[in-house]
């Protein structure tokens, strides 16, 4: 990958070479000087089109100044991407060559025409490079494949109404959320949580219970234990609030006995517990 640092190592030397201040390369180029500095300090690199002005004016060519040849980048600066993707595959490590010196739309152009086209599996360096519009589209192939690790590393880069969607499509076809779950609105957590169960029963929230708004997952263990008690539980126990889930197991208790809790009997407080039943029944 192209080095900003060593870039910048570079340009400041050529223009050194060439006793002239960063104002004055500034001037030449009718840019600010602080963009010249930052260039020089590594903060940053020149944009894409700038290249072959800067390398003009400093007496090299651009692999001189970059301090690499890539063949794809020369047909770039020469508005010959088409023509050379046509003829060349590019690979992995090609694009991210020069991902960085990209304008986005330089950067989709590549990514999209690339022969043969990139894995899910291996585009997340790729990711900080590309457009929104482009990785909604790899999100969405992501969830059709079922390659949920790549779906992860996709999420953080596209907006909530784009996750949330994505999130309800899952749920809708029986597919897990757990690998997006964290990236999900709580509010819309909640709704798949309730449209979930009623669908499918406690069992469908296995995947993301640790997200579920507290709530919503008492509302949805009030139902439960009003139809089948606390038989169930498991699996959103460890999740809910604690005193609320002491009151299930005292209810539990007073109608079906002690065993009713078993399932539960990890998660509950202890102490409460055995001073309960020691008033109740001793």
């Amino acid at each position: 990958m192209f080095s900003m640092e060593n870039t910048g190592r570079k340009i400041l030397e050529l223009r050194k070479g060439k006793n002239m201040t960063q104002m004055e390369l500034a001037d030449k180029m009718n840019i600010s000087f602080q963009a010249v500095s930052n260039w020089e300090r590594g903060n940053s690199m020149p944009d894409i089109s700038k290249l072959p002005e800067i390398a003009e004016i400093l007496g090299v060519s651009v692999d001189e100044l970059l301090g690499e040849k890539s063949e794809l980048l020369e047909n770039i600066i020469n508005n010959r991407t088409g023509e050379y993707l046509k003829n060349n595959s590019v690979s992995l490590n090609e694009f991210l060559e020069i991902a960085p010196i990209l304008k986005p739309e330089q950067a989709d152009t590549i990514f999209t025409n690339t022969t043969p086209p990139f894995e899910l599996s291996e585009i997340s360096d790729i990711l900080p490079f590309i457009s929104r519009e482009i990785i909604i589209q790899l999100a969405k192939k992501a969830v059709e494949s079922g390659d949920y690790r790549s779906l992860a590393e996709i999420v953080p880069f596209i907006n909530k109404k784009e996750i949330n969607d994505i999130a309800r499509k899952m749920i809708a076809e029986d597919m897990s959320i757990t690998e997006i779950a964290p990236f999900v609105g709580r509010d819309i957590i909640g709704e798949l949580a309730i449209s979930s169960y009623e669908k499918r029963g406690l069992s469908t929230l296995d995947d993301f219970a640790p997200f579920i708004p507290n709530d919503v997952l008492n509302t949805i263990a009030e139902k439960e234990f009003d139809n089948r008690g606390l038989r169930h539980f498991e699996s959103i126990a460890p999740f809910m609030n604690r005193q609320y889930l002491n009151e299930l197991a005292k209810k539990a208790i007073q109608k079906d006995g002690i065993k009713a809790i078993s399932p539960i009997a990890p998660f509950l407080d202890k102490n409460m517990l055995s001073e309960y039943v020691k008033g109740k029944f001793l």
